[in-house]
This record gives C-alpha cells, structure tokens and sequence, in this order.
C-alpha cells in the first residue's frame, strides 16, 4: 500500500469505531506517513501493548474496512500486523518521546520519535531498513547520541543484543558517510 491507499484504510477503519482508539505503530507505515518517496508495505505493524484500542472493536472496523488483522496468509494482501511485547523491538512511549502521526473522529495513530524509530531498525539494519533510517536522519535534526539512548530505552531483551548493538556501531559509521565525514 502506498500513502493514499494507508489513508484510506485509516479513514474506513474510523468510520468504524464508536469510541477512541490510539493505535502506536512503528516500520515502514510511519515512513509512508511521513511521505518517505517510494516508500510502500503490505502491512501496517501496530505495538499491542502500547496501544489503547478495544481490540474487538478495532477487528471488525479493520475487517469491514478491507485490512484485517494478522490473516492466517499474510504475504500476499494488505493487512495490519499486530506485534504482541516479546516481538517489539521499540521503547515504550513517553509523552516526550512520541509523534502524532495522523488523526481522525475517533482514531489516532501515534509512534516514537525519530531516534526510537531508527533504534527499533537496528534489530535487522538489512538494506531496507538502512534506506528508512538514512530517511528518517535526514528528516531531522537528530545526532547518533540521540539513537543510542532510545537504544537503552528499548526493552530489556533488545537493549543488549549484541546483533542490535553491533548495527548500533555499524550505523554509527554509515552516518558518517552519510554526511560526507569519511
């Protein structure tokens, strides 16, 4: 899905529901949101447990609305992925710490901030997500002391990751290039 097509799901999904529902996502949707060019996902990857949604509620207005959640065959349609907390590789929101990100009657979508989003990339750090994080730095005026401290703050089991801090270094020295240091 692209930009437009995310929007309109977000717009159905809305229409949907009778009561408030905050939705913290993170992966490439906050890129297509933030008109990253080119940037598209088959998916929408949404942190449970730092959510605020009646998940009942949130499951039928996703279904009616044409994006269901975690479908039993994921890989060919849009959907919204739903990652419960020993798979999230994000720090847990702070009001200091997060971004609105789109908002409707009663839908709001809200993520980290840029520092916590590129942490959250450094579990994989494979050529997509290097692209999103060479994007997302040039958004902002963010420093690498900024990424390594949303790094403490991910959570316990990704915090210390060596794959997690060894891409830590590693990005260290793409930011580098990426500003023409080298």
């Amino acid at each position: 899905m692209n930009k437009s097509e995310l929007i309109g799901y977000l717009e159905r999904i809305d229409a949907e529901l009778k009561k408030k529902a905050v939705l913290y996502i993170y992966g490439s949707a906050v890129g297509i949101l933030l008109d990253q060019p080119d940037r598209t996902s088959l998916d929408i990857d949404v942190a449970a447990s730092y959510s605020d949604v009646d998940y009942g509620a949130l499951s039928k207005a996703a279904e009616r609305a044409g994006i269901p959640i975690n479908p039993k065959d994921e890989s060919s349609s849009n959907h919204i992925e739903w990652i419960q907390s020993l798979r999230l590789c994000l720090p847990k929101p702070t009001p200091d710490h997060e971004m609105l990100l789109w908002q409707g009657r009663c839908l709001i979508i809200k993520s980290g901030s840029l520092a916590e989003l590129i942490a959250s990339k450094l579990i994989r750090y494979d050529e997509i997500d290097q692209g999103d994080i060479q994007y997302l730095y040039a958004q902002s005026k963010i420093c690498f002391a900024d990424v390594e401290a949303a790094v403490q703050r991910l959570p316990p089991s990704f915090n210390t990751d060596a794959l997690v801090l060894d891409n830590l270094k590693n990005l260290e020295v793409d930011i580098k290039i990426w500003r023409g240091d080298v």
